[in-house]
């Protein structure tokens, strides 16, 4: 039974790879909106309706294969930081392994340039940050003893944009360090 379970899973993860696989070929070969869900389909040799259930958000969660609860992840990052680490910190060096700063990715990737040259790709993963509002807010509060106030919910909405600003920078690292800067000089989150 444990072998039907991990080959069933293995099963599923080569579709999933290979909706994937096909779906980014033909999004750098003709474009995100010149290519259909069929044509992926059809391209990784599985039913449209396959395609949907591994990857319900259709054409643009093909882009992104690997989703992540990126909020519990941020506020884990904060919350398992070492005793030396600030807030701050935690969150830009969490931030630093995302997009664009994937270490498997070239800053000139063809995939980078297609996901913020297209506004439906850019804006999801905008909005994959921006969606982490409530939990960096809830882990500031419980990490330092702030109350859930205005300039509290300012400092999460400038730090989960911050991806998208420094993305179209000609060197993101850099750019993402100098708002940590300014941020760091702004709000004092000794927790």
């Amino acid at each position: 039974m444990v072998t039907e379970a991990g080959l069933r899973g293995r099963k599923k993860e080569r579709t999933r790879q290979s909706l994937h696989e096909a779906a980014l070929r033909l999004f750098l070969e003709r474009g995100f909106d010149r290519v259909t869900v069929a044509e992926i389909a059809e391209e990784a040799e599985t039913a449209v309706t396959t395609l949907f259930k591994y990857f319900p958000g259709g054409k643009v969660a093909l882009v992104f294969s690997h989703e992540e609860d990126r909020a519990a992840a941020l506020a884990d990052a904060v919350r398992n930081r070492s005793a030396d680490t600030d807030p701050l910190t935690a969150i830009e060096d969490f931030i630093g392994t995302r997009l664009p700063f994937d270490p498997h990715m070239d800053a000139a990737s063809p995939l980078l340039r297609l996901i913020f040259e297209t506004p439906e790709l850019r804006a999801y993963a905008r909005q994959k940050w921006t969606d982490c509002e409530d939990a960096l807010m809830a882990v500031l509060v419980e990490q330092c003893g702030y109350p859930d106030d205005a300039p509290l919910r300012a400092l999460a909405r400038l730090i989960l944009q911050s991806p998208d600003i420094v993305a179209q920078h000609s060197t993101p690292r850099a750019a993402l360090a100098m708002i940590f800067a300014n941020l760091r000089r702004g709000w004092q989150l000794d927790a």
